[in-house]
């Protein structure tokens, strides 16, 4: 266990040799923790010398370790998969990705109906008459910078881009607004008159004016940004699944950068089908489930395009930003209202630690070579397949 997380640590900081080399170690001490394959073949591309050294064998092998539980089995499947799509045996590849959202949906199944139920009541309740007193309900605070939309869409890329300039500090995924964000949709609290009916913490009171919670919740995350950037002009936050709570976001701080981050739906869900969440969260990673999930969360981005202004609610494209970057850098730190810097084209150069599925790739100039991957699976997307369609057809 302390080799394994050492590694995680060192390539955090993109030290990948030293990582790789400790995930080796905890693998052949402690058999029952094969899921480190997974870290250790994001430490860099899997080539067809790691083959002759007999990786991908190792790994299938593995499968059949005695007592192995499912948390390390989902892992390992992953990490078979990603082998294999490193040497371009995308059959094998989806086989293995198929198989960890089989172990994952056993464990963890998710309710595509119920999640499209509070998606629509978030919709029905934001109304742009909601929006619109925002300038004068909330802080007028502009150090928020949120980084949002679906993971695996290119968050950690944006915030590598923005926390580049030297007014910028990095939150990286706090989960501020997921838990005060539930609290205030449970509530049916509008934007007038008293406010949560029921009395939970962090926001207690039943007593209290939706103003009064709006200027209690902003104190509390600004407590929070301070907290990692004392002085720092803006501090981002990149938890994708902000995009649930951009209303709520926006009507506590007006001034704040909400960027949406989008990608190509199929590139995304395949992204998603092949990465490991923690089984905690209530979110698919493949099949019908997925697709739906991306019908719901395209429902509601659509909404607060509609509902909130353009210039605090901007959007960037994946596949914009790696083909021409440095128009659409100049944009993303003018919506952040700061002057240009060109440290801000080298996000690649970023020395803080990085806690994402992607690190090899975080320490890599941006490519290109994440565009239209799904093609190299079109054989084998089955239900991923209705996502082609969906951006054009909600």
């Amino acid at each position: 266990m302390a080799h394994d997380l050492l590694g995680n640590l060192l390539s955090e900081f993109g030290r990948f040799d030293e990582a790789r080399e400790c995930f080796e170690r905890a693998i052949a001490i402690a058999p029952l923790l094969a899921g480190c394959y997974y870290d250790l073949v994001r430490c860099r591309p899997v080539t067809s010398n790691d083959n002759d050294d007999g990786l991908l064998q190792r790994m299938e092998a593995a499968l059949a370790t005695p007592g192995l539980d499912a948390a390390q089995l989902l892992r390992l499947h992953l990490a078979i998969g990603k082998a294999a799509d490193d040497v371009g045996d995308y059959a094998l590849a989806m086989h293995h990705f198929d198989a960890a959202d089989g172990v994952r949906r056993r464990s963890a199944p998710f309710d595509s109906a119920a999640f499209s139920t509070e998606v629509d009541r978030l919709i029905a309740r934001c109304t742009p008459e909601l929006m619109a007193p925002a300038p004068e309900l909330g802080n007028p605070d502009a150090t928020p910078v949120l980084i949002l939309g679906m993971p695996r869409s290119g968050t950690t890329l944006v915030e590598q881009i923005v926390s580049m300039h030297p007014e910028v500090g990095a939150g990286d995924e706090l989960h501020f607004w997921n838990e005060r964000g539930a609290a205030w949709h449970r509530s049916g609290a509008g934007a007038a008159g008293n406010g949560w009916a029921r009395n939970e913490e962090p926001l207690v009171a039943s007593d209290f004016t939706a103003t009064e919670l709006l200027a209690k919740a902003a104190a509390d995350y600004l407590r929070v940004l301070r907290g990692i950037a004392p002085k720092a002009a803006r501090v981002t936050d990149k938890m994708p699944f902000n995009f649930l709570w951009a209303g709520l976001i926006h009507l506590t701080f007006p001034r704040a950068t909400i960027i949406h981050c989008r990608r190509v739906f199929v590139d995304t869900a395949l992204s998603i089908h092949q990465t490991h969440f923690h089984p905690s969260l209530a979110f698919p990673t493949g099949g019908a489930e997925l697709v739906l999930y991306f019908r719901s969360y395209k429902r509601l981005t659509d909404h607060w395009r509609r509902v909130l202004p353009a210039d605090r609610f901007i959007e960037v494209d994946y596949e914009d930003l790696t083909s021409a970057p440095e128009p659409v850098i100049r944009r993303i730190i003018a919506a952040c209202g700061l002057a240009w810097h060109d440290a801000c084209l080298r996000p690649e150069s970023n020395p803080r630690a990085v806690k994402t599925p992607s690190k090899w790739q975080t320490r890599q100039p941006i490519y290109r070579t994440s565009v239209a991957r799904w093609r190299r699976y079109e054989p084998w997307l089955g239900p991923l397949r209705a996502l082609i369609d969906v951006e054009q057809n909600p």
